[in-house]
């Protein structure tokens, strides 16, 4: 026969069993209260940001040095103000934007075309016999200048063309030979440039190399003759090498400011590359797509983008989760700007330091000020979970053993 299930009055005639199960119950609440700072959580509570920070707004005297250095500072009108008077992006340096308009010389590899014109017939290039002729000139066929930099010209020998304008070659031309011919004039003409050629390649519709013009050639109009950038203008990154020397700016920048369509030169190669800026969003936020299957990394799909904007991209804060409190934004900072901002800095800081900018949603006027706040590439939005969402994933866990407790307690007095 089965065993009949025990008693209820069996545990009252077992006290060992009995203090078992009560230690073990107050084991459990123990240990339960110990993990209440142990809550599944998506990052750092608002607390321990503001703690680990080495440096904040209002900070007086000496910064600290912590151990990872950072910084935090809380938006308000004038840091705000002044992070909106940052540039978008990294434009092309004070010299490569003076570029002067390129003083287009012969170089070698040009294709030259010579014609040589006499006051009258008779001369060195024009027979005095009578015959139907356009005109008392003659046209030499074209030649390439070679790699000694000359051409060569009948009577005259070889002539040195490397470095010289057309006007100069055709005045160098016309003193060699005006002892034999009868007042010669001379026009040169390049038909095609070669030496001073300027490349543009990458993520254009189509690559080309062609010669710079003697009126210049500017970037937007070198583009241009590429067919333009394959993707969107704040994805196209733009770099321009001259003389060993790379300088970079995003291609949008290039159309909001007249002072990056710069001047190209000889020898200089564009290369357009497709680079997305991505930012992050992190924590408790509203948001369930992804990018590319990456979740929470989103693309800025604009020239600037705020921070408004970004939030606002994310899905807003999780209203169920979000400490409105502790929105916050990760990145690296440039020390001398945080200086500028009221940041305390040590003399021996780093360039770029970590710095954690925090947002108070819960004031009306920080709605006004995100929406001023420029996002950066790469920046990381982190929103903090609320007190109260803690608690409730603590009540969470410790109900199941309070469940099992009260079950316990209905069998022992």
């Amino acid at each position: 026969m089965p065993t009949p299930p025990p008693h209820p009055a069996d545990f009252r005639r077992r006290p060992a069993a009995r203090l078992r199960l009560r230690h073990a119950t107050m084991v459990s609440m123990v240990m339960l209260g110990a993990c209440t700072g142990f809550t599944p959580a998506s990052g750092p509570r608002m607390a321990d940001v503001m703690e680990g920070a080495g440096s904040k707004t209002g900070d007086v005297g000496t910064p600290q040095r912590p151990r990872l250095g950072y910084s935090v500072v809380t938006l308000d009108p004038d840091n705000v103000a002044r992070l909106a008077a940052e540039p978008v992006g990294s434009g092309f340096s004070p010299a490569v934007i003076a570029t002067p308009e390129s003083d287009v010389r012969i170089g070698v590899g040009d294709i030259v075309a010579t014609t040589i014109f006499e006051a009258q017939s008779g001369g060195l290039f024009i027979p005095a016999e009578p015959g139907s002729r356009p005109g008392n000139f003659v046209q030499l066929p074209a030649q390439q200048v070679n790699r000694e930099g000359t051409i060569t010209i009948p009577f005259g020998q070889s002539i040195r063309a490397v470095g010289l304008t057309p006007s100069q070659l055709e005045r160098s031309i016309a003193a060699r030979i005006s002892a034999r011919a009868l007042e010669p004039q001379v026009i040169v003409t390049i038909q095609e440039r070669r030496s001073n050629g300027v490349n543009v390649t990458g993520d254009v519709n189509s690559s080309a190399r062609f010669g710079v013009d003697p009126g210049g050639e500017r970037l937007l109009g070198a583009l241009a003759r590429a067919g333009g950038p394959r993707f969107p203008s704040y994805e196209s990154m733009i770099t321009l090498q001259r003389g060993g020397i790379s300088e970079r700016v995003l291609m949008a920048e290039v159309l909001y400011d007249a002072r990056q369509n710069v001047q190209l030169q000889q020898g200089d190669s564009v290369i357009v590359t497709h680079e997305p800026r991505y930012f992050l969003a992190l924590g408790a936020v509203g948001q369930t797509a992804s990018i590319t299957q990456l979740n929470r990394r989103f693309a800025f799909e604009d020239r600037t983008l705020s921070l408004a904007d970004a939030i606002a991209r994310a899905g807003g804060l999780a209203d169920d989760l979000a400490n409105p409190t502790a929105v916050f934004l990760f990145r690296f900072e440039r020390s001398a700007l945080l200086r500028e901002i009221g940041v305390p800095q040590p003399a021996d800081a780093p360039t770029m330091v970590p710095t954690v900018y925090r947002a108070d949603f819960t004031n009306a006027a920080t709605l006004f000020l995100a929406q001023q706040f420029p996002m950066h590439k790469n920046d990381l939005i982190f929103v903090s979970n609320s007190p109260s969402s803690d608690f409730q994933k603590f009540i969470a866990i410790i109900l199941p053993f309070a469940q099992t407790g009260a079950n316990i307690r209905a069998f022992i007095p």
